[in-house]
């Protein structure tokens, strides 16, 4: 959370000044010391207070979302970790991409997460909060642009499988500042092809990362992130 920058003292009051009798001379009252303005700050969310706020954010259909246990969360992590470590990525420097849209880096972080289902659509839009992560890893998620244009086309092979994933930026999914969002398409080996968009942005020093799938087409899915992310960004104050 910022904090409000402290006030400079007010106008020094006029000193108190007398008529100079002949020959004295006049002295010139010496200028404050400016007080130095306190560089802002984040707030130190907890997980706790992480999931207070996934619990008020709405949907793009004004549902709130449902907040996962954080026993479950940590379960699930460490499952999709030991999954995503025996994935084989090409090219190489692509794989903590490819990771990122399934499971954070968030070892030592506050970290919250909340799902929205559409049974009718068979939509599906989640979102993560993740805080107290370090300014080398802030500075990596405002610098993905560069990360999805070396990115655009990789395969992932687990267990003999290979599928063919390629990725793609997406424009005007939020007007937040510095907000990223990409397609990614993966070409399933039955012959389907399972699409997802990703829209992250760093917010007063948090990280959300909205993630949508399934819906009527990539227009809604786009609008579901974008509206989830700004839904969340107004909560991080």
């Amino acid at each position: 959370m910022t904090v409000s920058a402290c006030g400079g003292p007010g106008s020094p009051q006029a000193a108190d000044s007398t008529t100079p009798t002949a020959g004295a001379s006049q002295t010139t009252a010496e200028a404050p010391t400016p007080t130095p303005t306190p560089s802002p700050t984040t707030k130190a969310y907890t997980a706790e207070q992480l999931a207070a706020i996934v619990s008020q954010v709405r949907d793009s259909a004004d549902r709130r979302l449902s907040v996962l246990p954080s026993g479950d969360i940590t379960t699930t992590l460490e499952q999709t970790k030991a999954m995503i470590a025996s994935i084989d990525v090409k090219p190489a420097e692509c794989k903590e991409l490819a990771a990122a849209g399934t499971v954070p880096s968030v070892d030592g972080a506050a970290l919250a997460m909340g799902v929205s289902t559409d049974t009718g659509t068979g939509a599906v839009t989640a979102l993560s909060l993740v805080a107290g992560l370090d300014q080398n890893f802030l500075a990596k998620v405002k610098d993905q642009p560069d990360q999805l244009a070396k990115c655009a086309s990789m395969t992932m092979t687990a267990s003999g499988v290979e599928v063919a994933v390629t990725i793609k930026p997406v424009e005007g999914v939020s007007g937040l500042p510095g907000a990223v969002a990409y397609r990614t398409d993966s070409a399933l080996p039955d012959g389907r092809t399972q699409s997802t968009v990703t829209a992250q942005v760093v917010q007063q020093g948090v990280v959300l990362t909205s993630v949508a799938s399934g819906g009527e087409s990539e227009a809604d899915a786009v609008h579901r992130a974008g509206a989830l992310l700004d839904s969340a960004a107004a909560s991080i104050k």
